[in-house]
């Protein structure tokens, strides 16, 4: 029997049939006015039941439109973004972050530490980092913990690849420097080079008088070996400060190594320790001829004091959509990463007697050209330095 109900069915000896079936009637008709009222009970939590099942649906999708949009726009930010759990565990990572970071997000998530990644180290001031895919890269990285009802949650890690404005701050101070060398050139190279050439003059005099291998005979060698670096490094300063006129004309590419090849050679003093080996696969070149020899010759000479005990040296020279790219090659000891930046300024220099004029005037014969002067990225053949020097033909 249901609760609901009023009425009880009760049956005596003395009740007769009618009153019997009277009692069960009135009590059949309240089950009915109560499963009635049940089924309207029913529907109305149904329709209520459904009401809400649609709101939470909505919200649902409202939710799921905001996280794609919030997903969205975490990829889109092009400053890198790191997001850590409250342990510390790499959860999300951006587009851009990837790419500072030279990694892929199935390798970077889960991980605690990762190459680039400063943690609670960071503080925002620029930092040169060797990145997970071999890049050395400038960058300014900030961290901050994510605070929710008074609980860390988790942090953020923001990047910002400086490099390329790190790179041309360099360049700027290149130029700074190279305008000020000029200046300075313009005005002693005359003042020095009067005095230079007498004291050339009589040093080779006393050459000539003095006997044989006499103390007098070494002593002048000695004073004409250094008014010969001395020429050099004046030389050197009037090339990369030099004015911008280039005097064009139609090269023979071939003549243009072989000659550069040889005056190398000379300039080292020796022929007999390195092996340079020339491959051509270009005709002509219309350019300045004296300032492009003079560049090959430095890279080429370049090469072989990388390599004080001999060794091999390649150049090639290429052409292709009217240019030429001359490499150059050695099986020294290479080159370090941070020094790359700054191999073309002027007076830097890795060896204790070099100049380092002599990469800044390739880059200042490239620059006159309209060309490009770089260290190749990749690891040369011979597993020394490799450096490429691209002259797009001049119209005559």
């Amino acid at each position: 029997m249901s609760s609901t109900s009023r009425s009880a069915l009760t049956l005596s000896p003395e009740m007769g049939v009618e009153d019997a079936i009277a009692s069960f009637t009135a009590v059949l008709n309240d089950l009915q006015v109560s499963h009635a009222r049940l089924e309207q009970r029913a529907a109305h939590m149904e329709a209520e039941l459904c009401s809400t099942n649609e709101e939470l649906a909505a919200k649902v999708e409202e939710l799921a439109e905001v996280k794609c949009h919030l997903e969205s726009v975490l990829t889109s930010i092009p400053t890198g973004v790191v997001v850590y759990s409250a342990d510390g565990q790499v959860q999300a990572a951006n587009r851009a972050a990837l790419e500072i970071l030279g990694t892929q997000e199935s390798e970077i998530i889960g991980a605690r530490e990762w190459n680039g990644l400063a943690g609670h180290g960071a503080d925002g001031e620029p930092n040169e980092v060797l990145c997970d895919d071999g890049e050395t890269r400038v960058l300014a990285r900030r961290y901050s913990t994510v605070v929710r009802d008074h609980q860390a949650t988790g942090a953020v890690e923001v990047i910002e690849d400086q490099s390329a404005l790190v790179r041309a701050q360099e360049r700027l101070h290149r130029l700074d420097k190279t305008a000020a060398l000029g200046t300075m050139a313009g005005g002693i190279a005359h003042e020095i080079r009067n005095p230079l050439h007498a004291i050339q003059g009589f040093a080779e005099l006393l050459v000539r008088e003095a006997a044989g291998e006499s103390r007098a005979t070494h002593l002048a060698t000695r004073v004409r070996e250094g008014v010969f670096e001395i020429e050099a490094i004046v030389s050197g300063m009037l090339g990369i400060a030099g004015d911008g006129d280039l005097h064009l004309e139609e090269c023979d590419v071939s003549d243009l190594v072989e000659a550069a090849r040889a005056a190398a050679l000379q300039q080292c003093g020796s022929s007999d320790r390195w092996s340079i080996d020339i491959a051509i696969k270009a005709d002509r070149l219309v350019a300045d001829r004296i300032k492009v020899r003079q560049a090959l010759r430095n890279l080429i000479a370049n090469a072989c004091d990388a390599q004080p005990d001999g060794g091999v040296v390649h150049v090639t020279a290429t052409e292709e959509r009217g240019a030429v790219e001359f490499r150059v090659s050695d099986a020294g000891p290479g080159l370090r990463p941070q020094d790359i930046h700054r191999l073309c300024d002027p007076f830097f220099t890795t060896r204790a007697d070099g100049t380092g004029l002599g990469l800044a005037l390739v880059q200042r014969v490239a620059q006159l050209h309209a060309g490009v002067f770089e260290p190749d990225s990749t690891p040369a053949a011979l597993g020394g330095a490799s450096f490429t020097l691209t002259i797009p033909s001049q119209r005559a």
